[in-house]
């Protein structure tokens, strides 16, 4: 080491060796956690949804899923040629409890009146915005 008696004298100098393996570690972490998430920025894109066709849509829930990141909502929808499972997107519950929603605001079997942006490519699927419920109770996506 130029300066250095032996590489103890520059060990000293920097701390000591597991210093130097600490500021190793430290930079690595930083590194990792200043690159770019690409991933996150396309998981919370809406683009998939048509906002210029909002749509009602009555049926029966099958199931209420309340996960992160996004709650779904199933529901079977009756048309003449037999009933269509739609998939309903939400936000994530912490969204819904800040509007009134509770883990246990939709059970399966009940019927229900929904607004939705659908699936821009017509499958049988949407982002909820409203859900109303035949006691009159109506749950809303946004507050």
């Amino acid at each position: 080491m130029e300066g250095f008696d032996s590489p103890r004298d520059f060990e000293r100098t920097i701390g000591g060796r597991g210093q130097l393996e600490k500021t190793w570690k430290v930079l690595g972490a930083l590194a990792v956690l200043a690159a770019p998430l690409p991933s996150a920025s396309a998981h919370h894109s809406f683009a998939m949804f048509d906002k210029s066709a909002e749509t009602w849509l009555d049926g029966t829930v099958t199931a209420f899923q309340w996960t992160n990141p996004h709650t779904f909502i199933q529901v079977s929808v009756p048309r003449a040629n037999g009933a269509v499972e739609w998939s309903l997107e939400g936000g994530s519950p912490n969204i819904l409890v800040r509007n009134g929603w509770k883990r246990t605001s939709l059970k399966a079997g009940e019927k229900v009146r929904v607004l939705i942006y659908p699936l821009r490519d017509g499958k049988p699927g949407g982002s909820f915005l409203e859900v109303h419920k035949t006691d009159g109770t109506v749950l809303y996506y946004h507050g």
